[in-house]
């Protein structure tokens, strides 16, 4: 692994329109190892839809949505079921002459049937989702799509259980458990970021959110449209803040707050492509955060009730692009730690509290989304999972 300088020191800076320190660092303070790597590869750096890791009945399920853009004879789109050492438990390939870069979107696993067992669901090029038995990948039912589904489906469970999928198009499909047609809404915008639910005041169940490139959508579970606010939403996440819902999306150069109701909470402008993935309290002041990813080399994190910013992280590198941080306690001591991905290959665990990075890791492969932390060994301390360009993925331990 190659020696890098990772953070930049700065001092003290006003960041945006709140003040930010910008973090110090004298280097790593702990370090990364490769716990293993799946295979196969695919012949393309272009992967980019993230790993899902569940488990239900001792059994952890991990998720590679792997695509692939040749043509050739040995190249595929697969759902691909890893266990928790990284070996294939199973597979479904989707029509060869479908195969693009998007293959297979951004996948879930849930209960989608309503018999208790854990399902894959998954869009894909085939313009179709797909639901399986995430035991033996047996294939529960699908549903045709109008377009290439890129972003992941939300499953309701109240006051009946319905699969929500919008397509790349803008067309949002409600399936019944059984896979049936409950209901359909054209947005006739384009759809990237997964849904989300959230539950709105006044309302006795939990409604689902779309995002679109230009509007936030939420939609009651007989489709109705409880509510729909202008916003850049290629990202779209929700979290609690104060005892209430909020969504936060984020695109362009802009990200904002919305409250349950509708209403705008904050709203922050003069970022570049600011990726975001989670709402969580990463250092434990009881105000949960919004970590982004912006301009290819800066994590910021927003103070999530205000949107001030809290810190920043200038990291080493020449990349363009930059996956949105995720949290995860992957040191076990009952408390997270922030993860993020650089386009170059790069991994980095930073400290919650003040943006300092304190472990790296490298592969000379590309990554285009953000990684997914979770403990698939049962040790305590939570894995780091990455979608390399490449579709192989790469389990990480950290070790201080």
């Amino acid at each position: 692994m190659r020696a890098r300088t990772v953070v930049v020191v700065l001092g003290v800076v006003v960041a945006l329109s709140g003040a930010g320190l910008y973090a110090l660092s004298a280097g790593p303070s702990g370090s990364l190892s490769t716990d293993w790597v799946s295979d196969p590869h695919r012949p393309n750096q272009v992967n980019h839809h993230p790993v899902v890791v569940a488990s239900e009945n001792g059994r952890v399920d991990i998720v590679a949505p792997i695509s692939s853009v040749s043509k050739d004879s040995g190249s595929r789109c697969a759902v691909t079921m890893l266990d928790a050492n990284g070996s294939t438990g199973w597979q479904y390939v989707i029509n060869r002459s479908t195969c693009a870069i998007h293959g297979i979107g951004d996948s879930v696993v849930a209960d989608a049937t309503g018999d208790g067992e854990q399902n894959v669901l998954a869009p894909t090029t085939e313009n179709r989702l797909y639901v399986f038995d995430a035991a033996n990948g047996s294939v529960e039912w699908t549903r045709n799509l109008t377009s290439f589904g890129y972003a992941g489906p939300q499953v309701l469970t109240e006051p009946r259980r319905i699969v929500v999928q919008p397509d790349f198009a803008g067309a949002v499909f409600a399936m019944n458990a059984n896979g049936t047609l409950a209901w359909r809404y054209d947005l006739n915008e384009t759809v990237f970021a997964d849904t989300e639910t959230v539950r709105v005041p006044g309302t006795p169940h939990p409604s689902v959110a779309v995002g679109s490139t230009t509007h936030v959508t939420v939609f009651e579970p007989n489709g109705t449209v409880a509510w729909r606010r202008a916003a850049a939403a290629t990202w779209l996440v929700s979290g609690r803040v104060d005892g209430e819902d909020v969504l936060v999306a984020s695109g362009g150069s802009n990200i904002t707050a919305l409250a349950a109701d509708g209403t705008t909470r904050w709203h922050r402008t003069g970022w570049n492509r600011p990726a975001i993935e989670q709402v969580a309290d990463g250092d434990g002041d009881g105000v949960p955060e919004v970590y982004v990813g912006s301009d290819g080399n800066r994590i910021a994190a927003l103070n999530a009730r205000t949107g001030e910013t809290e810190w920043t992280t200038a990291l080493s590198t020449d990349a363009n692009i930059l996956p949105a941080p995720v949290t995860g306690d992957v040191d076990g001591d009952g408390h997270p730690e922030v993860v993020a991905a650089t386009n170059d290959g790069a991994v980095h665990v930073l400290d919650p509290q003040s943006g300092e990075v304190v472990a790296s890791y490298e592969r000379d492969v590309s990554v285009w989304v953000h990684p997914t932390v979770a403990d698939i060994d049962g040790d305590g301390a939570a894995e780091v999972l990455v979608m390399y360009g490449d579709g192989r993925v790469v389990a990480l331990s950290y070790h201080q």
